[in-house]
């Protein structure tokens, strides 16, 4: 009998979008009010509203990409308070975050691979991992 994975990301949708997340591509991960896109794999982790947040993804997922760059939209650091805004970004491990307009920020989870939906309720918190970009 094979063995069962016991470590790491055991999610097998979440494993087999992060196995495709190469030079050159996007991944989306995104708050609990946020759209869905229909040509745009979607691996919904939301289970209730607040969990898991955008950062608990950001800790289990970060270890195991190579991204180079982050997006945030820019509404994040405007409309958000700023002890929420530092202590989200802790979580980004000091990749190079750009901010851009949150209209722009939803044209661009739209070419992305996939998008990686939680249960946060932070407005505009939700994130783009980019790979050699």
């Amino acid at each position: 009998m094979g063995e069962m994975l016991n470590s790491g990301i055991i999610n097998g949708q979440l494993a087999s979008l992060l196995a495709r997340f190469r030079h050159m591509n996007a991944i989306a991960i995104v708050d609990g009010p946020f759209p869905t896109y229909p040509n745009v794999e979607l691996v919904d982790l939301a289970l209730v509203k607040g969990f898991p947040t955008v950062p608990n993804v950001l800790d289990a997922i970060l270890p195991l990409l190579d991204v180079t760059s982050l997006f945030l939209a820019k509404e994040f650091e405007e409309k958000v308070d700023s002890k929420v805004v530092n202590e989200y970004k802790t979580h980004h491990r000091g990749i190079r975050t750009d901010m851009i307009a949150h209209e722009e920020f939803k044209q661009q989870v739209g070419k992305t691979l996939g998008i990686i939906h939680t249960g946060d309720a932070i407005p505009y918190s939700s994130v783009i991992l980019k790979s050699g970009w």
